[in-house]
């Protein structure tokens, strides 16, 4: 497999968490600050957001593809929510890049919450679907397998109904441990579900807090939160050795899943509890409690100094932790 640096990991220091706000950081990183730390901590990929770049000429992205061989980096590239008209112009610029993964989203659902987005969620699995159809064939034309991420709102099931129904080699999974319990799947049996169609993994770890709602899930370095990444490992070895792994610490705001609301269920199909119980006691094992402060320093309103360590700190205790587990070569 190919360890690598999804760029949201930064999403502080990128410029993108306060974008356009009094909280945004003063000098943002740019891809090349990016590419930069990778290759410093030794990492073989980088997973890129498109919409990063300044443009998408020919010129820009082959140089960043000269760059990103020099430097021993796959990329992978990064759409958003599945748009014919974009992916018409993402297919081409992520080929251009050298990039054989381009990750699009579903939704812009967050915390699993579906019906806040939709009261018909088959209905819009079925209009993604056809425009995806859509641009199969350009995808095959630049060889950039598509691959649907399980982004907060899908599950497993709604990730293989997709890659079934558009029935090509250029249609997969950009997998998402943390993800699946944010819809009440484990992530080990989501990822024996799909194993062969995932073509790209999101690395991620994550604390624990027990609400009256539900739980809530707060970024942290990878080996230090509550998901099993040595198992993780074992089944990307199993299902898909030779698969990009981006380590993705993304998100600065707690994500508090509802699961135990009546509300939230309203967005999902009806199902055998039994098939919650096993994310149910997952969370369930947490031992920290309603009052300890889950808050990130973004959430405590923390300065521009204490944000940016955060992210740094976070990064390299996950390059040091990939390092002890033998998953990364020692320097």
């Amino acid at each position: 497999m190919l360890i690598g640096l999804s760029v949201l990991s930064f999403s502080y220091r990128c410029g993108l968490l306060g974008q356009g706000t009094s909280r945004a950081v003063s000098r943002p990183l740019d891809v090349e600050d990016m590419v930069a730390l990778a290759t410093r901590a030794g990492l073989q990929s980088i997973e890129i957001p498109l919409r990063l770049l300044p443009d998408l000429s020919p010129n820009r992205l082959h140089a960043l593809r000269e760059r990103l061989s020099l430097c021993g980096l796959t990329p992978v590239a990064d759409s958003d929510v599945v748009d014919v008209e974009v992916l018409r112009a993402h297919i081409p610029a992520a080929a251009m890049l050298g990039a054989r993964v381009l990750r699009v989203l579903i939704s812009p659902v967050l915390e699993g919450y579906r019906r806040s987005f939709t009261d018909n969620w088959s209905a819009h699995l079925a209009e993604i679907t056809d425009r995806l159809r859509a641009v199969i064939d350009l995808a095959a034309e630049h060889n950039v397998i598509l691959a649907v991420e399980n982004h907060q709102d899908a599950t497993s099931a709604d990730l293989s109904a997709i890659c079934t129904a558009v029935d090509s080699p250029y249609i997969g999974v950009c997998f998402d441990a943390v993800n699946c319990l944010i819809v009440g799947e484990t992530p080990y049996t989501a990822f024996e579900r799909l194993g062969p169609l995932i073509r790209n993994v999101h690395l991620a770890d994550y604390e624990t807090y027990p609400t009256p709602h539900g739980w809530r899930l707060v970024r942290c370095a990878l080996g230090e939160g509550d998901l099993d990444i040595r198992h993780i490992f074992n089944l990307i070895e199993q299902y898909t050795p030779e698969v990009t792994c981006q380590i993705e610490l993304v998100s600065h705001s707690a994500r508090h899943v509802r699961i135990l609301d009546d509300d939230w269920w309203q967005g999902y199909p009806p199902c055998d509890v039994r098939e919650v119980l096993p994310a149910l006691r997952l969370f369930a094992q947490t031992m920290r409690l309603r009052d300890d402060d889950w808050r990130t320093p973004w959430e405590r309103g923390a300065g521009e100094e204490q944000i940016c360590l955060y992210e740094d700190q976070q990064y390299a205790a996950s390059i040091a932790y990939l390092r002890a587990i033998g998953v990364l070569p020692r320097l």
